[in-house]
C-alpha cells in the first residue's frame, strides 16, 4: 500500500469561547494501493478536502497517523517532508496556486526547480500542456488565464514529475465536458502507470474512472 491513514480524526476549534470544537473528519482509514483510481464524493463541508489534505502532509491531523510506504508524515521534520511531498506526492488543490511571477510554463515545471537536478523535463511540461489544451498559453502569465485554466495548469503541474501518488481536490471544478474528460482521463492514465490516485469531487462523470468509489457525509467516510 503506497499511502495509509489510520484512525485519522480533524477537529476545528470554535471561535466561541466555551463552545465544543467542529469535528471535521471522524476516525477514518483508507489505504490507497498502486495503480488504482479511488473516487470520493461527498455534499460541500463533508470533509473530503479535510480528509485530503491531511493525506498529502498539508493539514496535520488531530489523531492518527498518515504513512507513506511506513513513513509517518507528521513525524517528519518540515523540511523532510516538503522533500517527500515534492519526491512522491502529486498534489492539485481546490484553489488557484500559480505564481503570478512566472509564465505558466514556468508555473509547470515548478516542482522540477524545487528539488531536482539540473535538466529540468521541459519536453515533460510541453506534453502536459498539449494534452490539456493549454500549449498556446505556455508563455502566459497567470492572470491571463480564466479560471478553468488555472486549474488545467494545477493539473499539468501536479502530474509533471511522475508522482507515484496523486491527490486531486475537485480537479474537474469549471472545466466543460470536453476538458473533464481530458482531465478525469489524464488521472486513469497516471493510475494505470502504476499511481495511488485520489479524487475528491461533485462530478459524477469520475465515477467511470475510478477502480473503487465511497462517500462522505458530516466528516464520516462510508
Amino acid at each position: 500500500m503506497l499511502i495509509e491513514a489510520t484512525g485519522v480524526t480533524k477537529e476545528f476549534a470554535r471561535a466561541r469561547r466555551g463552545s465544543r470544537s467542529f469535528v471535521a473528519v471522524h476516525p477514518a482509514d483508507l489505504g490507497l494501493d498502486a495503480a488504482e483510481l479511488t473516487v470520493i464524493t461527498g455534499h460541500s463541508g463533508s470533509g473530503k478536502s479535510t480528509l485530503l489534505n491531511m493525506l498529502a502532509g498539508m493539514l496535520a491531523p488531530t489523531a492518527g497517523t498518515v504513512a507513506v510506504e511506513g513513513t509517518d508524515l507528521y513525524r517528519l521534520a518540515d523540511r523532510e517532508l516538503s522533500r517527500l511531498r515534492n519526491e512522491r506526492i502529486g498534489f492539485i488543490p481546490q484553489g488557484h496556486t500559480a505564481l503570478r511571477s512566472l509564465s505558466v510554463l514556468e508555473n509547470v515545471l515548478l516542482p522540477s526547480v524545487l528539488y531536482g537536478g539540473a535538466d529540468l523535463p521541459r519536453s515533460r511540461a510541453e506534453e502536459l500542456l498539449e494534452t490539456v489544451g493549454l500549449s498556446d498559453l505556455a508563455e502566459a502569465k497567470p492572470q491571463e488565464l480564466s479560471g478553468g485554466e488555472l486549474r488545467r495548469m494545477a493539473i499539468a503541474r501536479g502530474l509533471l514529475m511522475e508522482p507515484s501518488i496523486v491527490l486531486a481536490d475537485e480537479p474537474t471544478a469549471g472545466l466543460d465536458s470536453a476538458n473533464t474528460g481530458v482531465v478525469l482521463r489524464l488521472l486513469r492514465e497516471a493510475a494505470d502507470r502504476g499511481a495511488a490516485v485520489l479524487i475528491v469531487t461533485h462530478e459524477p462523470e469520475a465515477d467511470r474512472f475510478a477502480d473503487r468509489s465511497l462517500s462522505m457525509e458530516e466528516g464520516r467516510l462510508a
